[in-house]
């Protein structure tokens, strides 16, 4: 009886464990078993291409060879390792942990990413039992330097971590490919009539960029000569379509090299043309002429009494240099860039006004490029201004704007009075060749055409006799504004530190260009005399390049252009 009751117990206590095992814990162990057996290896996808407007190669995807282990394998750690060594340039004692495994039943370690296709047929060439390699993209930038700020970078395992590459990783990264199958409990053979799942990998779109290589590429050289000549800290400078808010060149110093990004800094790696923001000074008073025009307030010839100093609140707003009390036009408050002059108008406009103005033309809000990182800047609201914001505002102080934010402004003045929304992505393109065109860009009235041919011909003024004259190119009507900027301090107040910039439109009656420089404390401080020089050189190329006919008489121009040449070959190279 005794030993009945033993033996029911057992046979009791195993139909317990038997219920537990088929019933409660099944799903469990079916999954343990599944995964001791089943191996999915996956296939990456080729990352779709980044060309230019031409289709020249920005950046693309090579395949390369990786060297992985399956420790399981593996008849000898330390011997293979010893072997590999040399080839993979690993230390032997790392190498003989990886081909060990990390964990009882390991059966995939990398031992070296992306190797080159010499040191991958040597691999080979040993015939180690459990070294294996495989195909692997690699993600290249031909051009090196060209353009890293908007191209961005992508790390070894093809994680998008910046500009293009981040904005646009759902189009450009396409789907990975797998491979489920069986294996015996060593790992070494399929099991024949076991369960199989194969599915390909899909490439990518390629994008086509609104990026002129040629044009990038010219833009960054005069970019970094001014920033070496003037002994600036850094600098940016934009080429924008002004009728269709392509970009057609964006350059920034200091930069990278997106192939080696991780030996970079971010500062170096920041894209400032739309993360960076700057008080841009008088470069921003064609919106105060563009308001005062619009709003019915002054006309172009218009004169104001214009002393060069003008209490506002608590603050003394002077012009830049000392004159008398002087009888101004509106033009030549523009054209020589009179603070006090400008400060007035302002005064006229109210500061509702000029708050609308200030948004009507992009500022505050971020200009829908969607460019990562990129900063919406800062514009008070009307309930936190002081006294004298009024005074400060109309001059581009106590405002911060990013330079993509200015050339748009620019942009819309130089179209015939349309705020119009910058791109970069002219359209996409299947492995197929199934090409997508990029949604065309949003815009908005902002002046009309009358304001904006007027505030044109205002900016003409700057560059043929006032702050602008070195921003003349010869041949062509110019129109643009300069900017000099005390920088602020992070304690309050400025400091003795500068920003200059220039921005002009090319040709003044048809603008086809506009053409941004922002450099960071220039020697000596002046737009006119830093950045209007750099634009000149950009502008000057860029109307050669795109076959932008001169203003005037085209025989007369070529001769103006040769003599320009002959006097200054390095500026006209």
């Amino acid at each position: 009886m005794a030993l009945f009751f033993v033996f029911s117990a057992l046979f009791a206590a195993m139909a317990g464990r038997f219920v537990v095992l088929q019933v409660v814990e099944a799903d469990e162990y079916r999954a343990l078993a599944a995964d001791f057996r089943q191996r999915e290896i996956v296939f990456p996808a080729h990352r779709g291409s980044i060309l230019d407007r031409n289709g020249e190669a920005l950046a693309q995807s090579v395949d390369l060879q990786t060297v992985y282990a399956e420790p399981t394998e593996v008849e000898d750690p330390a011997g293979t390792a010893a072997e590999l060594a040399p080839l993979l340039d690993v230390p032997p004692k790392e190498l003989a942990r990886r081909l060990r495994g990390g964990f009882p039943g390991d059966r995939f370690e990398y031992l070296a990413r992306q190797v080159d296709p010499k040191t991958a047929r040597r691999v080979a060439e040993l015939g180690l039992a459990g070294v294996h390699l495989m195909k692997e993209p690699k993600r290249i930038y031909p051009n090196a330097r060209l353009a890293s700020h908007l191209l961005g970078f992508v790390n070894v395992d093809g994680d998008a971590l910046g500009g293009i590459e981040l904005q646009y990783d759902d189009i450009l990264k396409g789907s990975p490919g797998r491979m489920i199958l069986e294996q015996d409990p060593s790992g070494r053979h399929s099991l024949p009539q076991a369960d199989f799942e194969y599915r390909r990998a899909l490439p990518g779109r390629s994008l086509y960029l609104t990026i002129d290589k040629d044009l990038q590429y010219f833009t960054e050289h005069a970019l970094r000569d001014a920033v070496a000549r003037y002994s600036a800290e850094a600098g940016s400078a934009i080429v924008l379509d002004p009728s269709t808010g392509e970009i057609l060149a964006m350059a920034n110093l200091p930069d990278f090299d997106p192939n080696t990004f991780n030996r970079f800094e971010d500062a170096e790696r920041r894209n400032r043309a739309v993360t960076d923001l700057y008080e841009p000074g008088s470069a921003f008073k064609i919106v105060t002429a563009a308001a005062v025009l619009e709003e019915g307030v002054a006309t172009p010839r218009r004169t104001l009494t214009v002393p060069d100093a003008l209490q506002v609140a608590d603050r003394v707003i002077h012009d830049s240099h000392a004159h008398p009390v002087e009888e101004m036009s509106v033009a030549r408050v523009i054209a020589e860039s009179s603070n006090v002059g400008t400060v007035k108008l302002g005064i006229e406009l109210g500061a509702e006004r000029i708050d609308s103005w200030v948004r009507r033309f992009g500022f505050g809000r971020k200009s829908g490029l969607d460019f990562p990182g990129e900063a919406a800047g800062i514009v008070l609201d009307l309930e936190n201004w002081s006294g004298s914001t009024i005074g400060t505002v109309p001059l581009g102080q106590g405002i911060a704007v990013t330079p993509l934010q200015m050339a748009a402004a620019y942009a819309a003045i130089a179209n015939g009075g349309s705020w119009v929304e910058p791109k970069i992505l002219y359209s996409s393109v299947t492995a197929q060749g199934e090409v997508t065109p990029a949604s065309p860009a949003g815009r908005r009235r902002v002046v009309s055409p009358r304001t904006a041919r007027r505030v044109r011909k205002m900016l003409v003024g700057v560059v043929e006799e006032g702050t602008g004259v070195e921003a003349r190119i010869p041949g062509y009507v110019v129109a643009g504004k300069t900017g000099t900027a005390q920088k602020p301090l992070p304690t309050g107040g400025y400091g003795d530190s500068h920003i200059a910039s220039f921005a002009g439109m090319v040709p003044a009656h048809d603008p086809q260009l506009v053409v941004l420089v922002v450099l960071d404390e220039p020697t000596p401080i002046w737009g006119g005399s830093t950045a209007a020089p750099t634009f000149r050189t950009i502008a000057e190329f860029a109307l050669r390049h795109l076959g932008v006919p001169p203003s005037g008489n085209a025989q007369k121009a070529a001769r103006e252009l040769e003599e320009a040449q002959a006097q200054d070959p390095v500026v006209h190279d």
